[in-house]
């Protein structure tokens, strides 16, 4: 029992609560696995409807945010390596989705932005997103969705830094980035 009376130290009743018995209770894991659960269950929503994949789906999403955008900020607003979007893009662009144009300030690189099917297609799914979002969250509060997309933006703040303190330590070892530049 803890508690003001347990003499239980809560530092040290949170400590075992988050230590790793197995992979299971990482948290990494955890967020893999909801991750991969929430994508299949917007393929199913999303596929069979609009005829997209999720990683169309988020390439659409993203560039409606950024209006526009060269590949390579598409690629990293929506998670994937470069070649894993330009591969995407390419598909959007065949079915009239996105369109691409030279871009000013880099004779390298395109600018893409969605076409104006591509922004209804954004539209409707974004307000089919609302329910599917509704229904997942649906065993919380007001107060703790909240709660847990405060979180979330603090878990991601701090991941990033951990990303680019590894990414330095990596170069500085003179170590392989892989696909990612």
């Amino acid at each position: 029992m803890s508690g003001p009376d347990s003499g239980v130290d809560d530092a040290d009743n949170m400590a075992h609560l988050i230590e790793a018995h197995d992979a299971r209770d990482l948290f990494s894991f955890q967020l893999q696995r909801l991750a991969s659960l929430s994508s299949r269950i917007a393929f199913l929503s999303i596929s069979p409807r609009y005829k997209l994949t999720v990683r169309e789906w988020r390439a659409l999403a993203v560039l409606d945010y950024l209006k526009e955008a060269p590949l390579q900020l598409l690629a990293n607003h929506s998670g994937l390596l470069k070649s894993q979007m330009s591969r995407v893009v390419s598909g959007l662009i065949d079915r009239g989705l996105i369109s691409r144009s030279e871009n000013p300030e880099d004779g390298r690189s395109i600018l893409l932005r969605l076409t104006g099917e591509g922004r209804e297609i954004v539209a409707k799914i974004l307000a089919d997103s609302e329910h599917r979002n509704e229904m997942m969250l649906s065993s919380l509060s007001p107060v703790e969705r909240s709660q847990l997309q405060k979180s979330l933006q603090a878990v991601f703040k701090s991941s990033i830094t951990y990303y680019d303190q590894l990414r330095r330590e990596v170069v500085a070892a003179g170590g392989d980035l892989g696909e990612e530049e």
